[in-house]
């Protein structure tokens, strides 16, 4: 079922929430619009000006990027068939189209990309997008006239007729190559080739090869042959290489278990992808090693230990540009089934409204000041051992969770909710997720909620609806927040207590079958269903822990750098902005159809990871 598009505003807020923590009512405002540069020309065709690639480019690392930025005009399956198409002076270049690429070499579809045609209103992507960024996108262009069957296809008649030459792996290193051949795998020479090129050459200097095949074999061949300096999407983006990750096991609690001869594993991901994984121990002090890995920086690492059922992971690892080692650690706890040093750090309800239901997100931070990882205790009525606990009010329905399930890892009695996962030392260490529908009848609603635990801060925010009043005890009120052009009513409360109820009551709100002012809501008629299916809680990390890891870092960077014009770190800044925007965006072309569930998640998944990246880095500096 296609999600309901009044529900996008949740996507907006709880990126910013879990990105940020919402630490300061400041953080936020939207930051004030700046005038855009005037346009120059762009330049015309220069391969002096294209720069060849530092790695192979990855097709499957620029599906995202490709989506995100190109799919308006080009089309999601680049067939020139985007949403906005009809309105460029010129039909956009369907990649779809086999001839529309034959004689146009990679290196124009680069200097295309990054110099943009002003002229046709394509921008530039330089001011978005790195190089290699912009390489990974053409090589998922690139890769949309042609499909696996017929490179494969290509594969096998290039072992028949080039191989013995040109070399198994196009290398020009052929048994039977007498000349100095050129290098398919070298991208300086290959980007600047278009086929049309090659097939030119290959009739120019021996026509009498593959003579018998037709001309789409000889096509096929060449889309093969074009594989040795870019890695299609249907193929491992994994290379292995000369990089190196070594680190150590700590054991974190006094008098733990030992962590010699640990296994260790090391995983990298692509676009979110799982592409390899390898195993190794610790020795006698917890170190471990991981030898010839491929540095390309859109391959992300983990390491991960278990002790005792818990997995334990370390930060994300990427190789920087130029870099051939990294060093990590991975913290390790004995458990405990005490609780007295679990924390509830901060919580955060955002309420939306479509006729005849509120729609509720909530997101909790839960921490743990000790040295042990509590693994839960029993309570009344659930099965497993329980570590944190949430409530939901009288009447909730359609409760889904970001991570998790009921029934599976959280289990509810009555009105409260269990959570079965562990809480490791740190601060904000779990989070829980938790969205859910609270249908009403009328025009008005009034719940009431608290805490089970002492929480340093609460949050409540309210999406403004015309002719709607919000009456709120228990917290103090902000006034308006403006969030990405989303107006917000907004509540908060330090030092939260337990025994503290928050009343909410709303008046004015849309009944039954109403229509939305603002155009999102898709309720039109009586008939509708009261409560809709809500729809499925995005793809935004490998784990939640991860994306907890470097919150704070996102925060602190926010509160430190973004008044502070002028300085060296601005360019991250603003792409972490973008970055921002850019999920919005993903999520109204997802809300109104124009990309698949599949799409959608992978993309906004990507985008994720390179928000985490960029706040990490603003946190080095």
């Amino acid at each position: 079922m296609r999600p309901i598009p009044s529900l996008r505003r949740f996507s907006i807020l709880l990126l910013l929430l879990v990105g940020a923590l919402l630490i300061t009512p400041s953080l936020l405002r939207a930051a004030e619009p700046t005038a855009p540069p005037r346009q120059e020309p762009s330049p015309p065709f220069d391969l002096a000006q294209v720069p060849a690639p530092d790695v192979q480019p990855s097709a499957r690392a620029g599906r995202g990027l490709f989506a995100e930025n190109c799919a308006a005009c080009h089309g999601e399956t680049g067939r020139g068939d985007g949403p906005t198409a009809a309105s460029l002076p010129d039909p956009p270049t369907a990649f779809a189209d086999p001839n529309a690429v034959w004689e146009r070499s990679p290196a124009e579809l680069f200097h295309t990309a990054k110099f943009g045609r002003i002229e046709k209103l394509m921008p530039p992507w330089s001011n978005q997008l790195t190089d290699g960024q912009i390489w990974n996108a053409v090589a998922y262009a690139w890769g949309l006239h042609t499909d696996q069957l017929s490179v494969e296809t290509g594969a096998l008649l290039y072992g028949s007729v080039c191989a013995a030459c040109h070399g198994a792996a196009g290398a020009g290193d052929g048994p039977d190559g007498a000349e100095v051949l050129s290098d398919f795998t070298d991208t300086r020479y290959a980007m600047a080739v278009s086929q049309a090129g090659w097939l030119a050459g290959w009739q120019s200097a021996h026509p009498e090869e593959g003579a018998e095949y037709s001309q789409d074999q000889q096509r096929n061949i060449l889309e093969y042959v074009r594989t040795f300096s870019y890695t299609p999407a249907w193929a491992s983006a994994y290379r292995p290489g000369v990089g190196v990750i070594s680190g150590q096991v700590l054991q974190g609690s006094a008098d733990g278990a030992a962590v010699d001869g640990m296994q260790v594993v090391l995983e990298g991901f692509v676009d979110f992808e799982p592409v390899v994984a390898f195993t190794t121990t610790t020795g006698t002090d917890g170190s471990f090693s991981f030898a010839h890995l491929g540095t390309d920086p859109t391959t992300v690492y983990f390491a991960s230990a278990s002790l005792e059922g818990i997995s334990y992971s370390s930060p994300i690892l990427m190789f920087g540009e130029g870099q051939g080692s990294l060093e990590t650690t991975v913290n390790v706890y004995a458990p405990t089934s005490d609780d007295s040093a679990i924390r509830a750090e901060r919580a955060h309800w955002i309420v939306d409204s479509q006729p005849g239901a509120l729609v509720i997100g909530q997101i909790y931070a839960f921490g743990n000041t000790g040295d042990r990882a509590f693994v839960g205790k029993q309570v009344a009525g659930v099965e497993p051992p329980v570590t944190a606990a949430i409530t939901v009010p009288p009447g909730a329905v359609e409760i889904s969770f970001e991570n998790g399930q009921l029934g599976g890892r959280f289990q509810q009695v009555g009105h409260t909710i269990y959570d079965t996962a562990p809480i490791v030392p740190g601060s904000a260490t779990r989070q829980i997720v938790v969205r859910f529908a609270l249908p009403f009848d009328g025009t008005s609603v009034e719940f009431e909620q608290s805490l089970l635990y002492p929480a340093q801060s609460l949050n409540l925010l309210v999406s403004e609806l015309p002719g709607m009043s919000v009456t709120v005890t228990g917290l103090a009120e902000l006034g308006p927040q403006d969030i990405q052009g989303e107006v917000y009513q907004m509540w908060q409360a330090e030092n939260v207590a337990p025994t503290q109820k928050i009343g909410v009551r709303i008046t004015g709100l849309l009944a039954a079958g109403d229509i939305d002012p603002r155009g999102e809501s898709g309720q039109t008629s009586a008939s509708s269903p009261r409560v809709p299916q809500l729809a499925a809680w995005n793809s935004w990390a490998l784990a939640g822990v991860l994306v907890l890891g470097l919150a704070a870092a996102l925060a602190w960077a926010w509160r430190t750098r973004m008044t502070q014009p002028g300085d060296e770190k601005g360019l991250m800044r603003r792409q972490r902005t973008e970055l921002i925007q850019r999920i919005a965006k993903l999520d109204d072309l997802h809300a109104v159809g124009e990309l698949n569930d599949a799409n959608w998640q992978q993309q906004r998944a990507r985008l994720k990871a390179e928000l985490l990246t960029v706040a990490s880095k603003l946190t080095e500096a």
